[in-house]
């Protein structure tokens, strides 16, 4: 039995290697996925915005053309292709 044991005051410092390397790696990779996020996050929230604007601004323009001219924007656009009847 010659199988090499490394003694508890090495073991103490090769865990807290390990735990520097651990916190060293997290604050790296919290450096560059942060960027990365941060456009990605921007891009979908400017594309969220803008879909929801135009959501918005066809429902306004549809309540106010039925209610004063009586003119269902809704079936014009999409016409009788969702229609049961």
């Amino acid at each position: 039995m010659n199988a090499y044991r490394p003694s508890s005051s090495s073991n103490y410092w090769l865990v807290a290697v390990k735990f520097i390397l651990l916190l060293l790696g997290l604050y790296l990779s919290a450096l560059i996925l942060g960027r990365i996020f941060t456009w990605l996050f921007f891009v979908l929230f400017a594309v969220i915005k803008a879909v929801a604007f135009v959501v918005m601004a066809f429902l306004v323009l549809h309540f106010f053309l039925k209610i004063l001219f009586k003119f269902d924007l809704y079936r014009f656009v999409v016409g009788s292709r969702f229609h049961r009847w």
